[in-house]
């Protein structure tokens, strides 16, 4: 049997209430935060990036041969654009 209580038990119970206290929880944890999204980057940073509004522009597959920096989206996708039905089900 354990006695007592875990230390820090409820902490996730407490809002985060700056930006700051998040990202060095996240920095703490090893992961990258904020995550910004391709499409809102410029069209240097990322290929989904640029243009008046965000759109990706451009088909978001892409080969899985494609060269390192290309490779966002769906990548090596086995199908692109809708299912189609099966010949058995009508």
């Amino acid at each position: 049997a354990t006695i007592g209580v875990i230390a820090g038990f409820g902490r996730t119970e407490k809002p985060f209430m700056k930006a700051g206290e998040k990202y060095y929880l996240m920095r703490a944890k090893g992961r990258k935060w904020p995550i910004t999204r391709g499409v809102a980057m410029i069209a240097a940073l990322h290929p989904h990036g640029g243009g008046r509004h965000q759109h990706p522009g451009k088909p978001t597959t892409v080969s899985k041969h494609s060269p390192p920096g290309r490779k966002v989206g769906l990548i090596g996708a086995r199908q692109s654009g809708r299912s189609k039905r099966s010949r058995g089900s009508r």
